[in-house]
């Protein structure tokens, strides 16, 4: 749990640095995947060192363009109790039991 601002800083230093690596695997400079995003090159560099001042729907944008957007759902997702989840799991009673007749 994220509770503190080194950890913060931490996390998005972590998130600059895998938004370089994806962008030089896809063999583009940091103009030209600034342009595509809408921001300066200085802004963007900014954003691959982890300024926590960049935007969030830029960090979406760029997700986007880069194919990883999908992820970006589980980040507030409510967390799911695992009772509850055992409970769904379980199989339900299809039919209600009747008395059985005894033979004689």
């Amino acid at each position: 749990m994220i509770n503190n601002k080194n950890s913060i800083e931490s996390l998005l230093q972590q998130l600059g640095e895998r938004l370089r690596g994806a962008r030089l695997a896809r063999n583009e400079s940091q103009e030209l995947f600034a342009q595509r995003l809408g921001l300066t090159r200085q802004s963007y560099s900014k954003m691959e060192k982890g300024s926590p001042q960049t935007l969030i729907g830029k960090w979406l944008e760029a997700s986007s363009i880069l194919d990883r957007l999908d992820g970006w759902l589980d980040v507030l997702a409510p967390k799911e109790d695992l009772f509850a989840k055992l409970k769904r799991k379980t199989s339900k009673r299809q039919r209600a039991g009747g008395r059985r007749k005894k033979k004689i």
